[in-house]
Parts: structure tokens; sequence; C-alpha cells
């Protein structure tokens, strides 16, 4: 039961993912008890994290994304390390991006239309399902037009994937495209970590929470810096539930601000 506690604690999931995961492990649980391999459901006892509030996510916004600054130092000291190149690869095309964690990881290169500059994002990888599954909701399932720089990221990695797979003995082949360093797919526990050791080894460490979808509402909020109308933002980044973007779109970014500032001190 701890370590099912655990994970539901730890992992940088939504409710909607930590809940549906706690309900396939019940389902497991059972059938294992119908069966007589076990004799109690130790995923009964786990306990989802309670929901947030709408307010409570609201007042929190500012702390949901990176500002230019900052994601420009992470992304700097990510790309610093041969070690980190793949992970840099991957943090800077899901803000260019705006794609969930589980989307990138589960991106193949059957997905990827260069002539059309198109990615269809119609899977997603969970390291504790085995097969990839569908996408959050029906709004996420969609195909996405690439700007140059995610186009030459993915050919980065693609190239990356290749040179490894005819050097390294150990590489796990695959058509996954967004992968470590030894071929296995990305997930959140591994990355948030390499995440939160870059934070630690710069000067002036970032004051939030680093974690991958961080770089989901870092897109949003520099669309809305942009004065991208909400609709336009919700369909490249896949939300049929406008909560979470509406509540950073409506958090006044420093720039906006600072321009908002500007624009007054002209008026008379």
């Amino acid at each position: 039961m701890r370590l099912i506690q655990r994970l539901l604690d730890t992992e940088d999931w939504t409710y909607t993912q930590k809940y549906r995961v706690k309900s396939i492990l019940n389902v497991f649980f059972d059938y294992a008890i119908d069966q007589g391999f076990i004799e109690n459901n130790p995923a009964r006892k786990a306990k989802l994290p309670r929901k947030k509030q709408s307010l409570e996510q609201i007042k929190n916004a500012k702390d949901k994304y990176l500002e230019p600054k900052e994601y420009k130092e992470i992304l700097k000291e990510l790309y610093r390390k041969d070690i980190t190149l793949r992970y840099a690869l991957a943090c800077e095309f899901m803000i260019l991006n705006g794609c969930r964690l589980g989307e990138l990881a589960g991106l193949t290169l059957d997905k990827y239309h260069k002539d059309s500059k198109t990615l269809d994002i119609h899977t997603t990888f969970n390291r504790y399902i085995p097969d990839d599954d569908g996408p959050k909701t029906f709004a996420s399932f969609r195909t996405t037009h690439l700007t140059k720089r995610e186009i030459e990221i993915l050919d980065k990695m693609i190239e990356l994937n290749q040179i490894s797979e005819k050097t390294d003995l150990n590489w796990h082949k695959s058509a996954r495209i967004f992968v470590t360093n030894t071929g296995k797919p990305i997930h959140s526990s591994i990355l948030s970590k390499s995440l939160q050791r870059a934070n630690e080894r710069l000067k002036k460490p970032i004051p939030k929470h680093l974690s991958p979808h961080i770089f989901r509402h870092t897109t949003i909020s520099i669309l809305a810096e942009n004065k991208i109308p909400l609709k336009t933002i919700m369909d490249r980044v896949g939300h049929s539930d406008s909560d979470v973007t509406t509540s950073i779109y409506t958090h006044v970014t420093k720039n906006m601000k600072d321009e908002a500032i500007n624009v007054l001190d002209r008026v008379l």
C-alpha cells in the first residue's frame, strides 16, 4: 500500500490520470483476490490527493509556467552537458509544441510528416501501462503544425537515435522519437529529477517546482502574452477543459504588465 500511495503522491500526473491509475490497480488486485493469490487489495487503502480548487489554481498560476529568462536558463544548463542533451531537446520541443510528456514519449516515426510540417498526436505513453493509450480527451487527439525549430529538434533526435542504434549494443531499439540515452521512453520521474538537478546547478535557482508539465503551461503563457486567442491556444495544446489554460491565460505576465504601464505613460 505504501508503494502505491507514494506513486500517487509523487508522480507528476493530473488528478484524472491518478484516478485512472488507481482504478486500474483496484481492478487488478481485486482479480488477484478472486484467484486466491492475495487476501487484501492494497490499492483500496491508497488515497488520491485532494483535487485543487479553481481559485487555488488561479492564485498559483504564476508558479505554473516559466518566464522567458527562466526557461532560457534551464535549457542552457541542460544543453551544456552531453548527458542531458536529449532532455534539453525534449523540453525545448514541449515549450514550442505544448504537448504533454506522455504524448511526447508516445511519438513515433510514422506520426512525423516532414513534407507537410505536421505531427500527429494520437497516442500517449504511460510506463505503468504496457501499450500506448489514446490521448486524455477528444481534443487531445490532434495534428499540430510544426515550427522550423520543432522540425530541427525532431530531425536531431532521429539522428541521435540512429547513431546510438549503430554504436550501442545495449540500445533499446524502437520507433519512438523521444527516448533516453539508453533508448527507453522518457517518463516524468527521470525527467523531473534531471530538471531539478539542473536547476540546482544554476547560479540563481528558479524558485518554482520544475516538472515536465511546466513546459506545457509555458507554451500557454507565451502564446497568451503574444495575444493569441484562447480558442487557438486550446487547439494547440489539446485542451477540451479550459480551466488550466484560462487560469494561466488570465494571469498577466511581467512583460504584459510592463507593456500596460508603457501604454498608460504615453496617454497624456
